[in-house]
């Protein structure tokens, strides 16, 4: 009888080690008044959501070194949004690295996310030019295992929307498909953060449409690289973006530098993009005040440029907690 416990006992211990599961949520919520001025002189004040995702992730471990996993996040509604889906995707990793399948719409943030060490309203707002478009949708990644900080990745994204690298997923028609490819690679240790990326626009069937007055403005190409470094009182960062359309090629730069005073941290962050013979530019500055961990009140000024035109600025005090 003993003999069998033991026996029953083993077999437990040793399945819960082959498939040891793990299911958790995290998000973050911010509430915020804001105060818009259009380069017009329109004003527009009052409260809104500012942050408000959600994400569930569940990852088992298969045992021998491998791992599968997904993640889901959904968007929290605001006063004139609706409930929305974001990322989703699932993965295998193990020794040889991480493949990923699934559907994401921020690529195009990750310029700004190392240049702008301490993020506050956003100088990647669709309003400008910069850093602006071009978001994948379906996609297939391979990640390689980090090597001395190192680690490289390739992505094939699928979008129907011709000349944009973006869609809304699915299956498309072969004369309006607008697959990309995207080449990457970052490093990561100690006090530096930095990532090159490459990307291919390319139009299965519709380069003769690309080549049209009407398309003129439809990107082709893309690489970035970017990056910041710890120096302990403060934090530098910078990057540069050049993407090529069809009729011209735009050059992106940004800067950021943020520094910590006790609770509080104090960013101001800085934008140009340049193309066409026009230029757009922005700046913001922020503080972060740490009530917690979890929790922190931002205060933040946003100038920038408006479709190469008025100049329209933002005040926002917010209010966020992450969980």
């Amino acid at each position: 009888m003993k003999k069998t416990l033991v026996a029953v006992a083993a077999l437990a211990v040793a399945g819960g080690a082959f498939a040891q599961s793990s299911v958790a949520i995290s998000g973050k919520l911010g509430f915020a008044y804001q105060a818009f001025k259009s380069g017009t002189g329109a004003k527009q004040t009052g409260l809104r959501v500012t942050d408000g995702d959600f994400v569930l992730s569940a990852t088992e471990d298969l045992g021998g070194g491998l791992k599968a996993g997904a993640s889901m996040a959904v968007q929290s509604r605001g006063r004139t949004t609706a409930v929305a889906g974001r990322d989703a995707y699932v993965f295998l990793s193990g020794g040889f690295g991480e493949v990923k399948i699934g559907a994401v719409d921020a690529q195009y943030q990750t310029l700004l996310d190392l240049a702008h060490p301490l993020y506050g309203i956003g100088l990647d707002s669709c309003n400008t030019k910069f850093n602006c478009g071009d978001a994948f949708v379906d996609m297939l990644q391979y990640t390689t295992p980090s090597m001395s900080g190192f680690t490289a990745s390739v992505m094939l994204a699928d979008g129907n929307t011709a000349g944009t690298g973006a869609g809304t997923g699915g299956m498309e028609s072969t004369a309006a498909s607008r697959d990309s490819v995207q080449l990457g690679l970052a490093y990561s240790n100690g006090p530096l953060n930095a990532g090159f990326e490459y990307t291919s626009f390319g139009a299965n069937a519709s380069n003769a449409a690309l080549a049209s007055t009407a398309n003129s403005s439809l990107g082709k190409s893309r690489y970035r690289l970017s990056g910041n470094y710890n120096l302990g009182v403060v934090t530098v960062g910078a990057g540069f973006a050049s993407e090529k359309y069809v009729a011209f090629t735009q050059k992106e730069y940004a800067l950021g530098v943020s520094a910590p005073l006790g609770p509080v941290t104090v960013g101001l962050n800085w934008v140009s993009a340049k193309s066409a013979g026009t230029t757009e530019s922005g700046w913001e500055a922020v503080a972060n005040y740490e009530l917690s961990k979890r929790t922190a009140v931002q205060v933040a000024y946003m100038s920038e440029d408006a479709n190469l035109a008025n100049r329209v600025t933002t005040f926002r005090t917010r209010l966020m907690h992450k969980f």
